[in-house]
């Protein structure tokens, strides 16, 4: 999949999974886009960055640097980068993910719906102090 000449021009930094091609054009590498397919879709399986990492590191796929262990931050950037719905994921496949990430957020303050006491809760986690 090749993206046009003006969504390559603002397509900034290609991250894994694309190319830019020798006229500058932005493209996706056919086995590194299915290795991102297969993260989204390992994370919308219910797998946590940590199972995902063993499961490239037991499967020899190295990281975008090249080392062996994909790092857990690398992963969530994947998860979180947009840019993988300019065909190879789907909007609907990174909205899942994007929904389910934020299902599993181990924010605490997630559940509080007074205003008041979100107000004291943000004042209780600023260095675990109540100001």
């Amino acid at each position: 999949m090749k993206l046009s000449y003006i969504e390559s021009k603002i397509f900034g930094k290609v991250c894994y999974g694309f190319r830019r091609n020798k006229d500058g054009i932005v493209e996706t590498i056919p086995d590194k886009a299915e290795v991102v397919k297969m993260i989204f879709s390992l994370y919308l399986d219910g797998n946590s960055l940590e199972n995902i990492q063993y499961y490239l590191l037991d499967a020899k796929i190295p990281s975008p640097s090249g080392k062996e262990k994909w790092s857990r931050d690398v992963l969530n950037k994947l998860l979180n980068n947009y840019k993988y719905t300019f065909g190879i994921v789907s909007h609907e496949l990174f909205e899942a993910v994007e929904c389910l990430k934020e299902s599993n957020c181990r924010n605490p303050n997630r559940s509080v719906e007074d205003v008041d006491e979100w107000d004291e809760q943000q004042e209780r986690n600023y260095c675990g102090l109540m100001l």
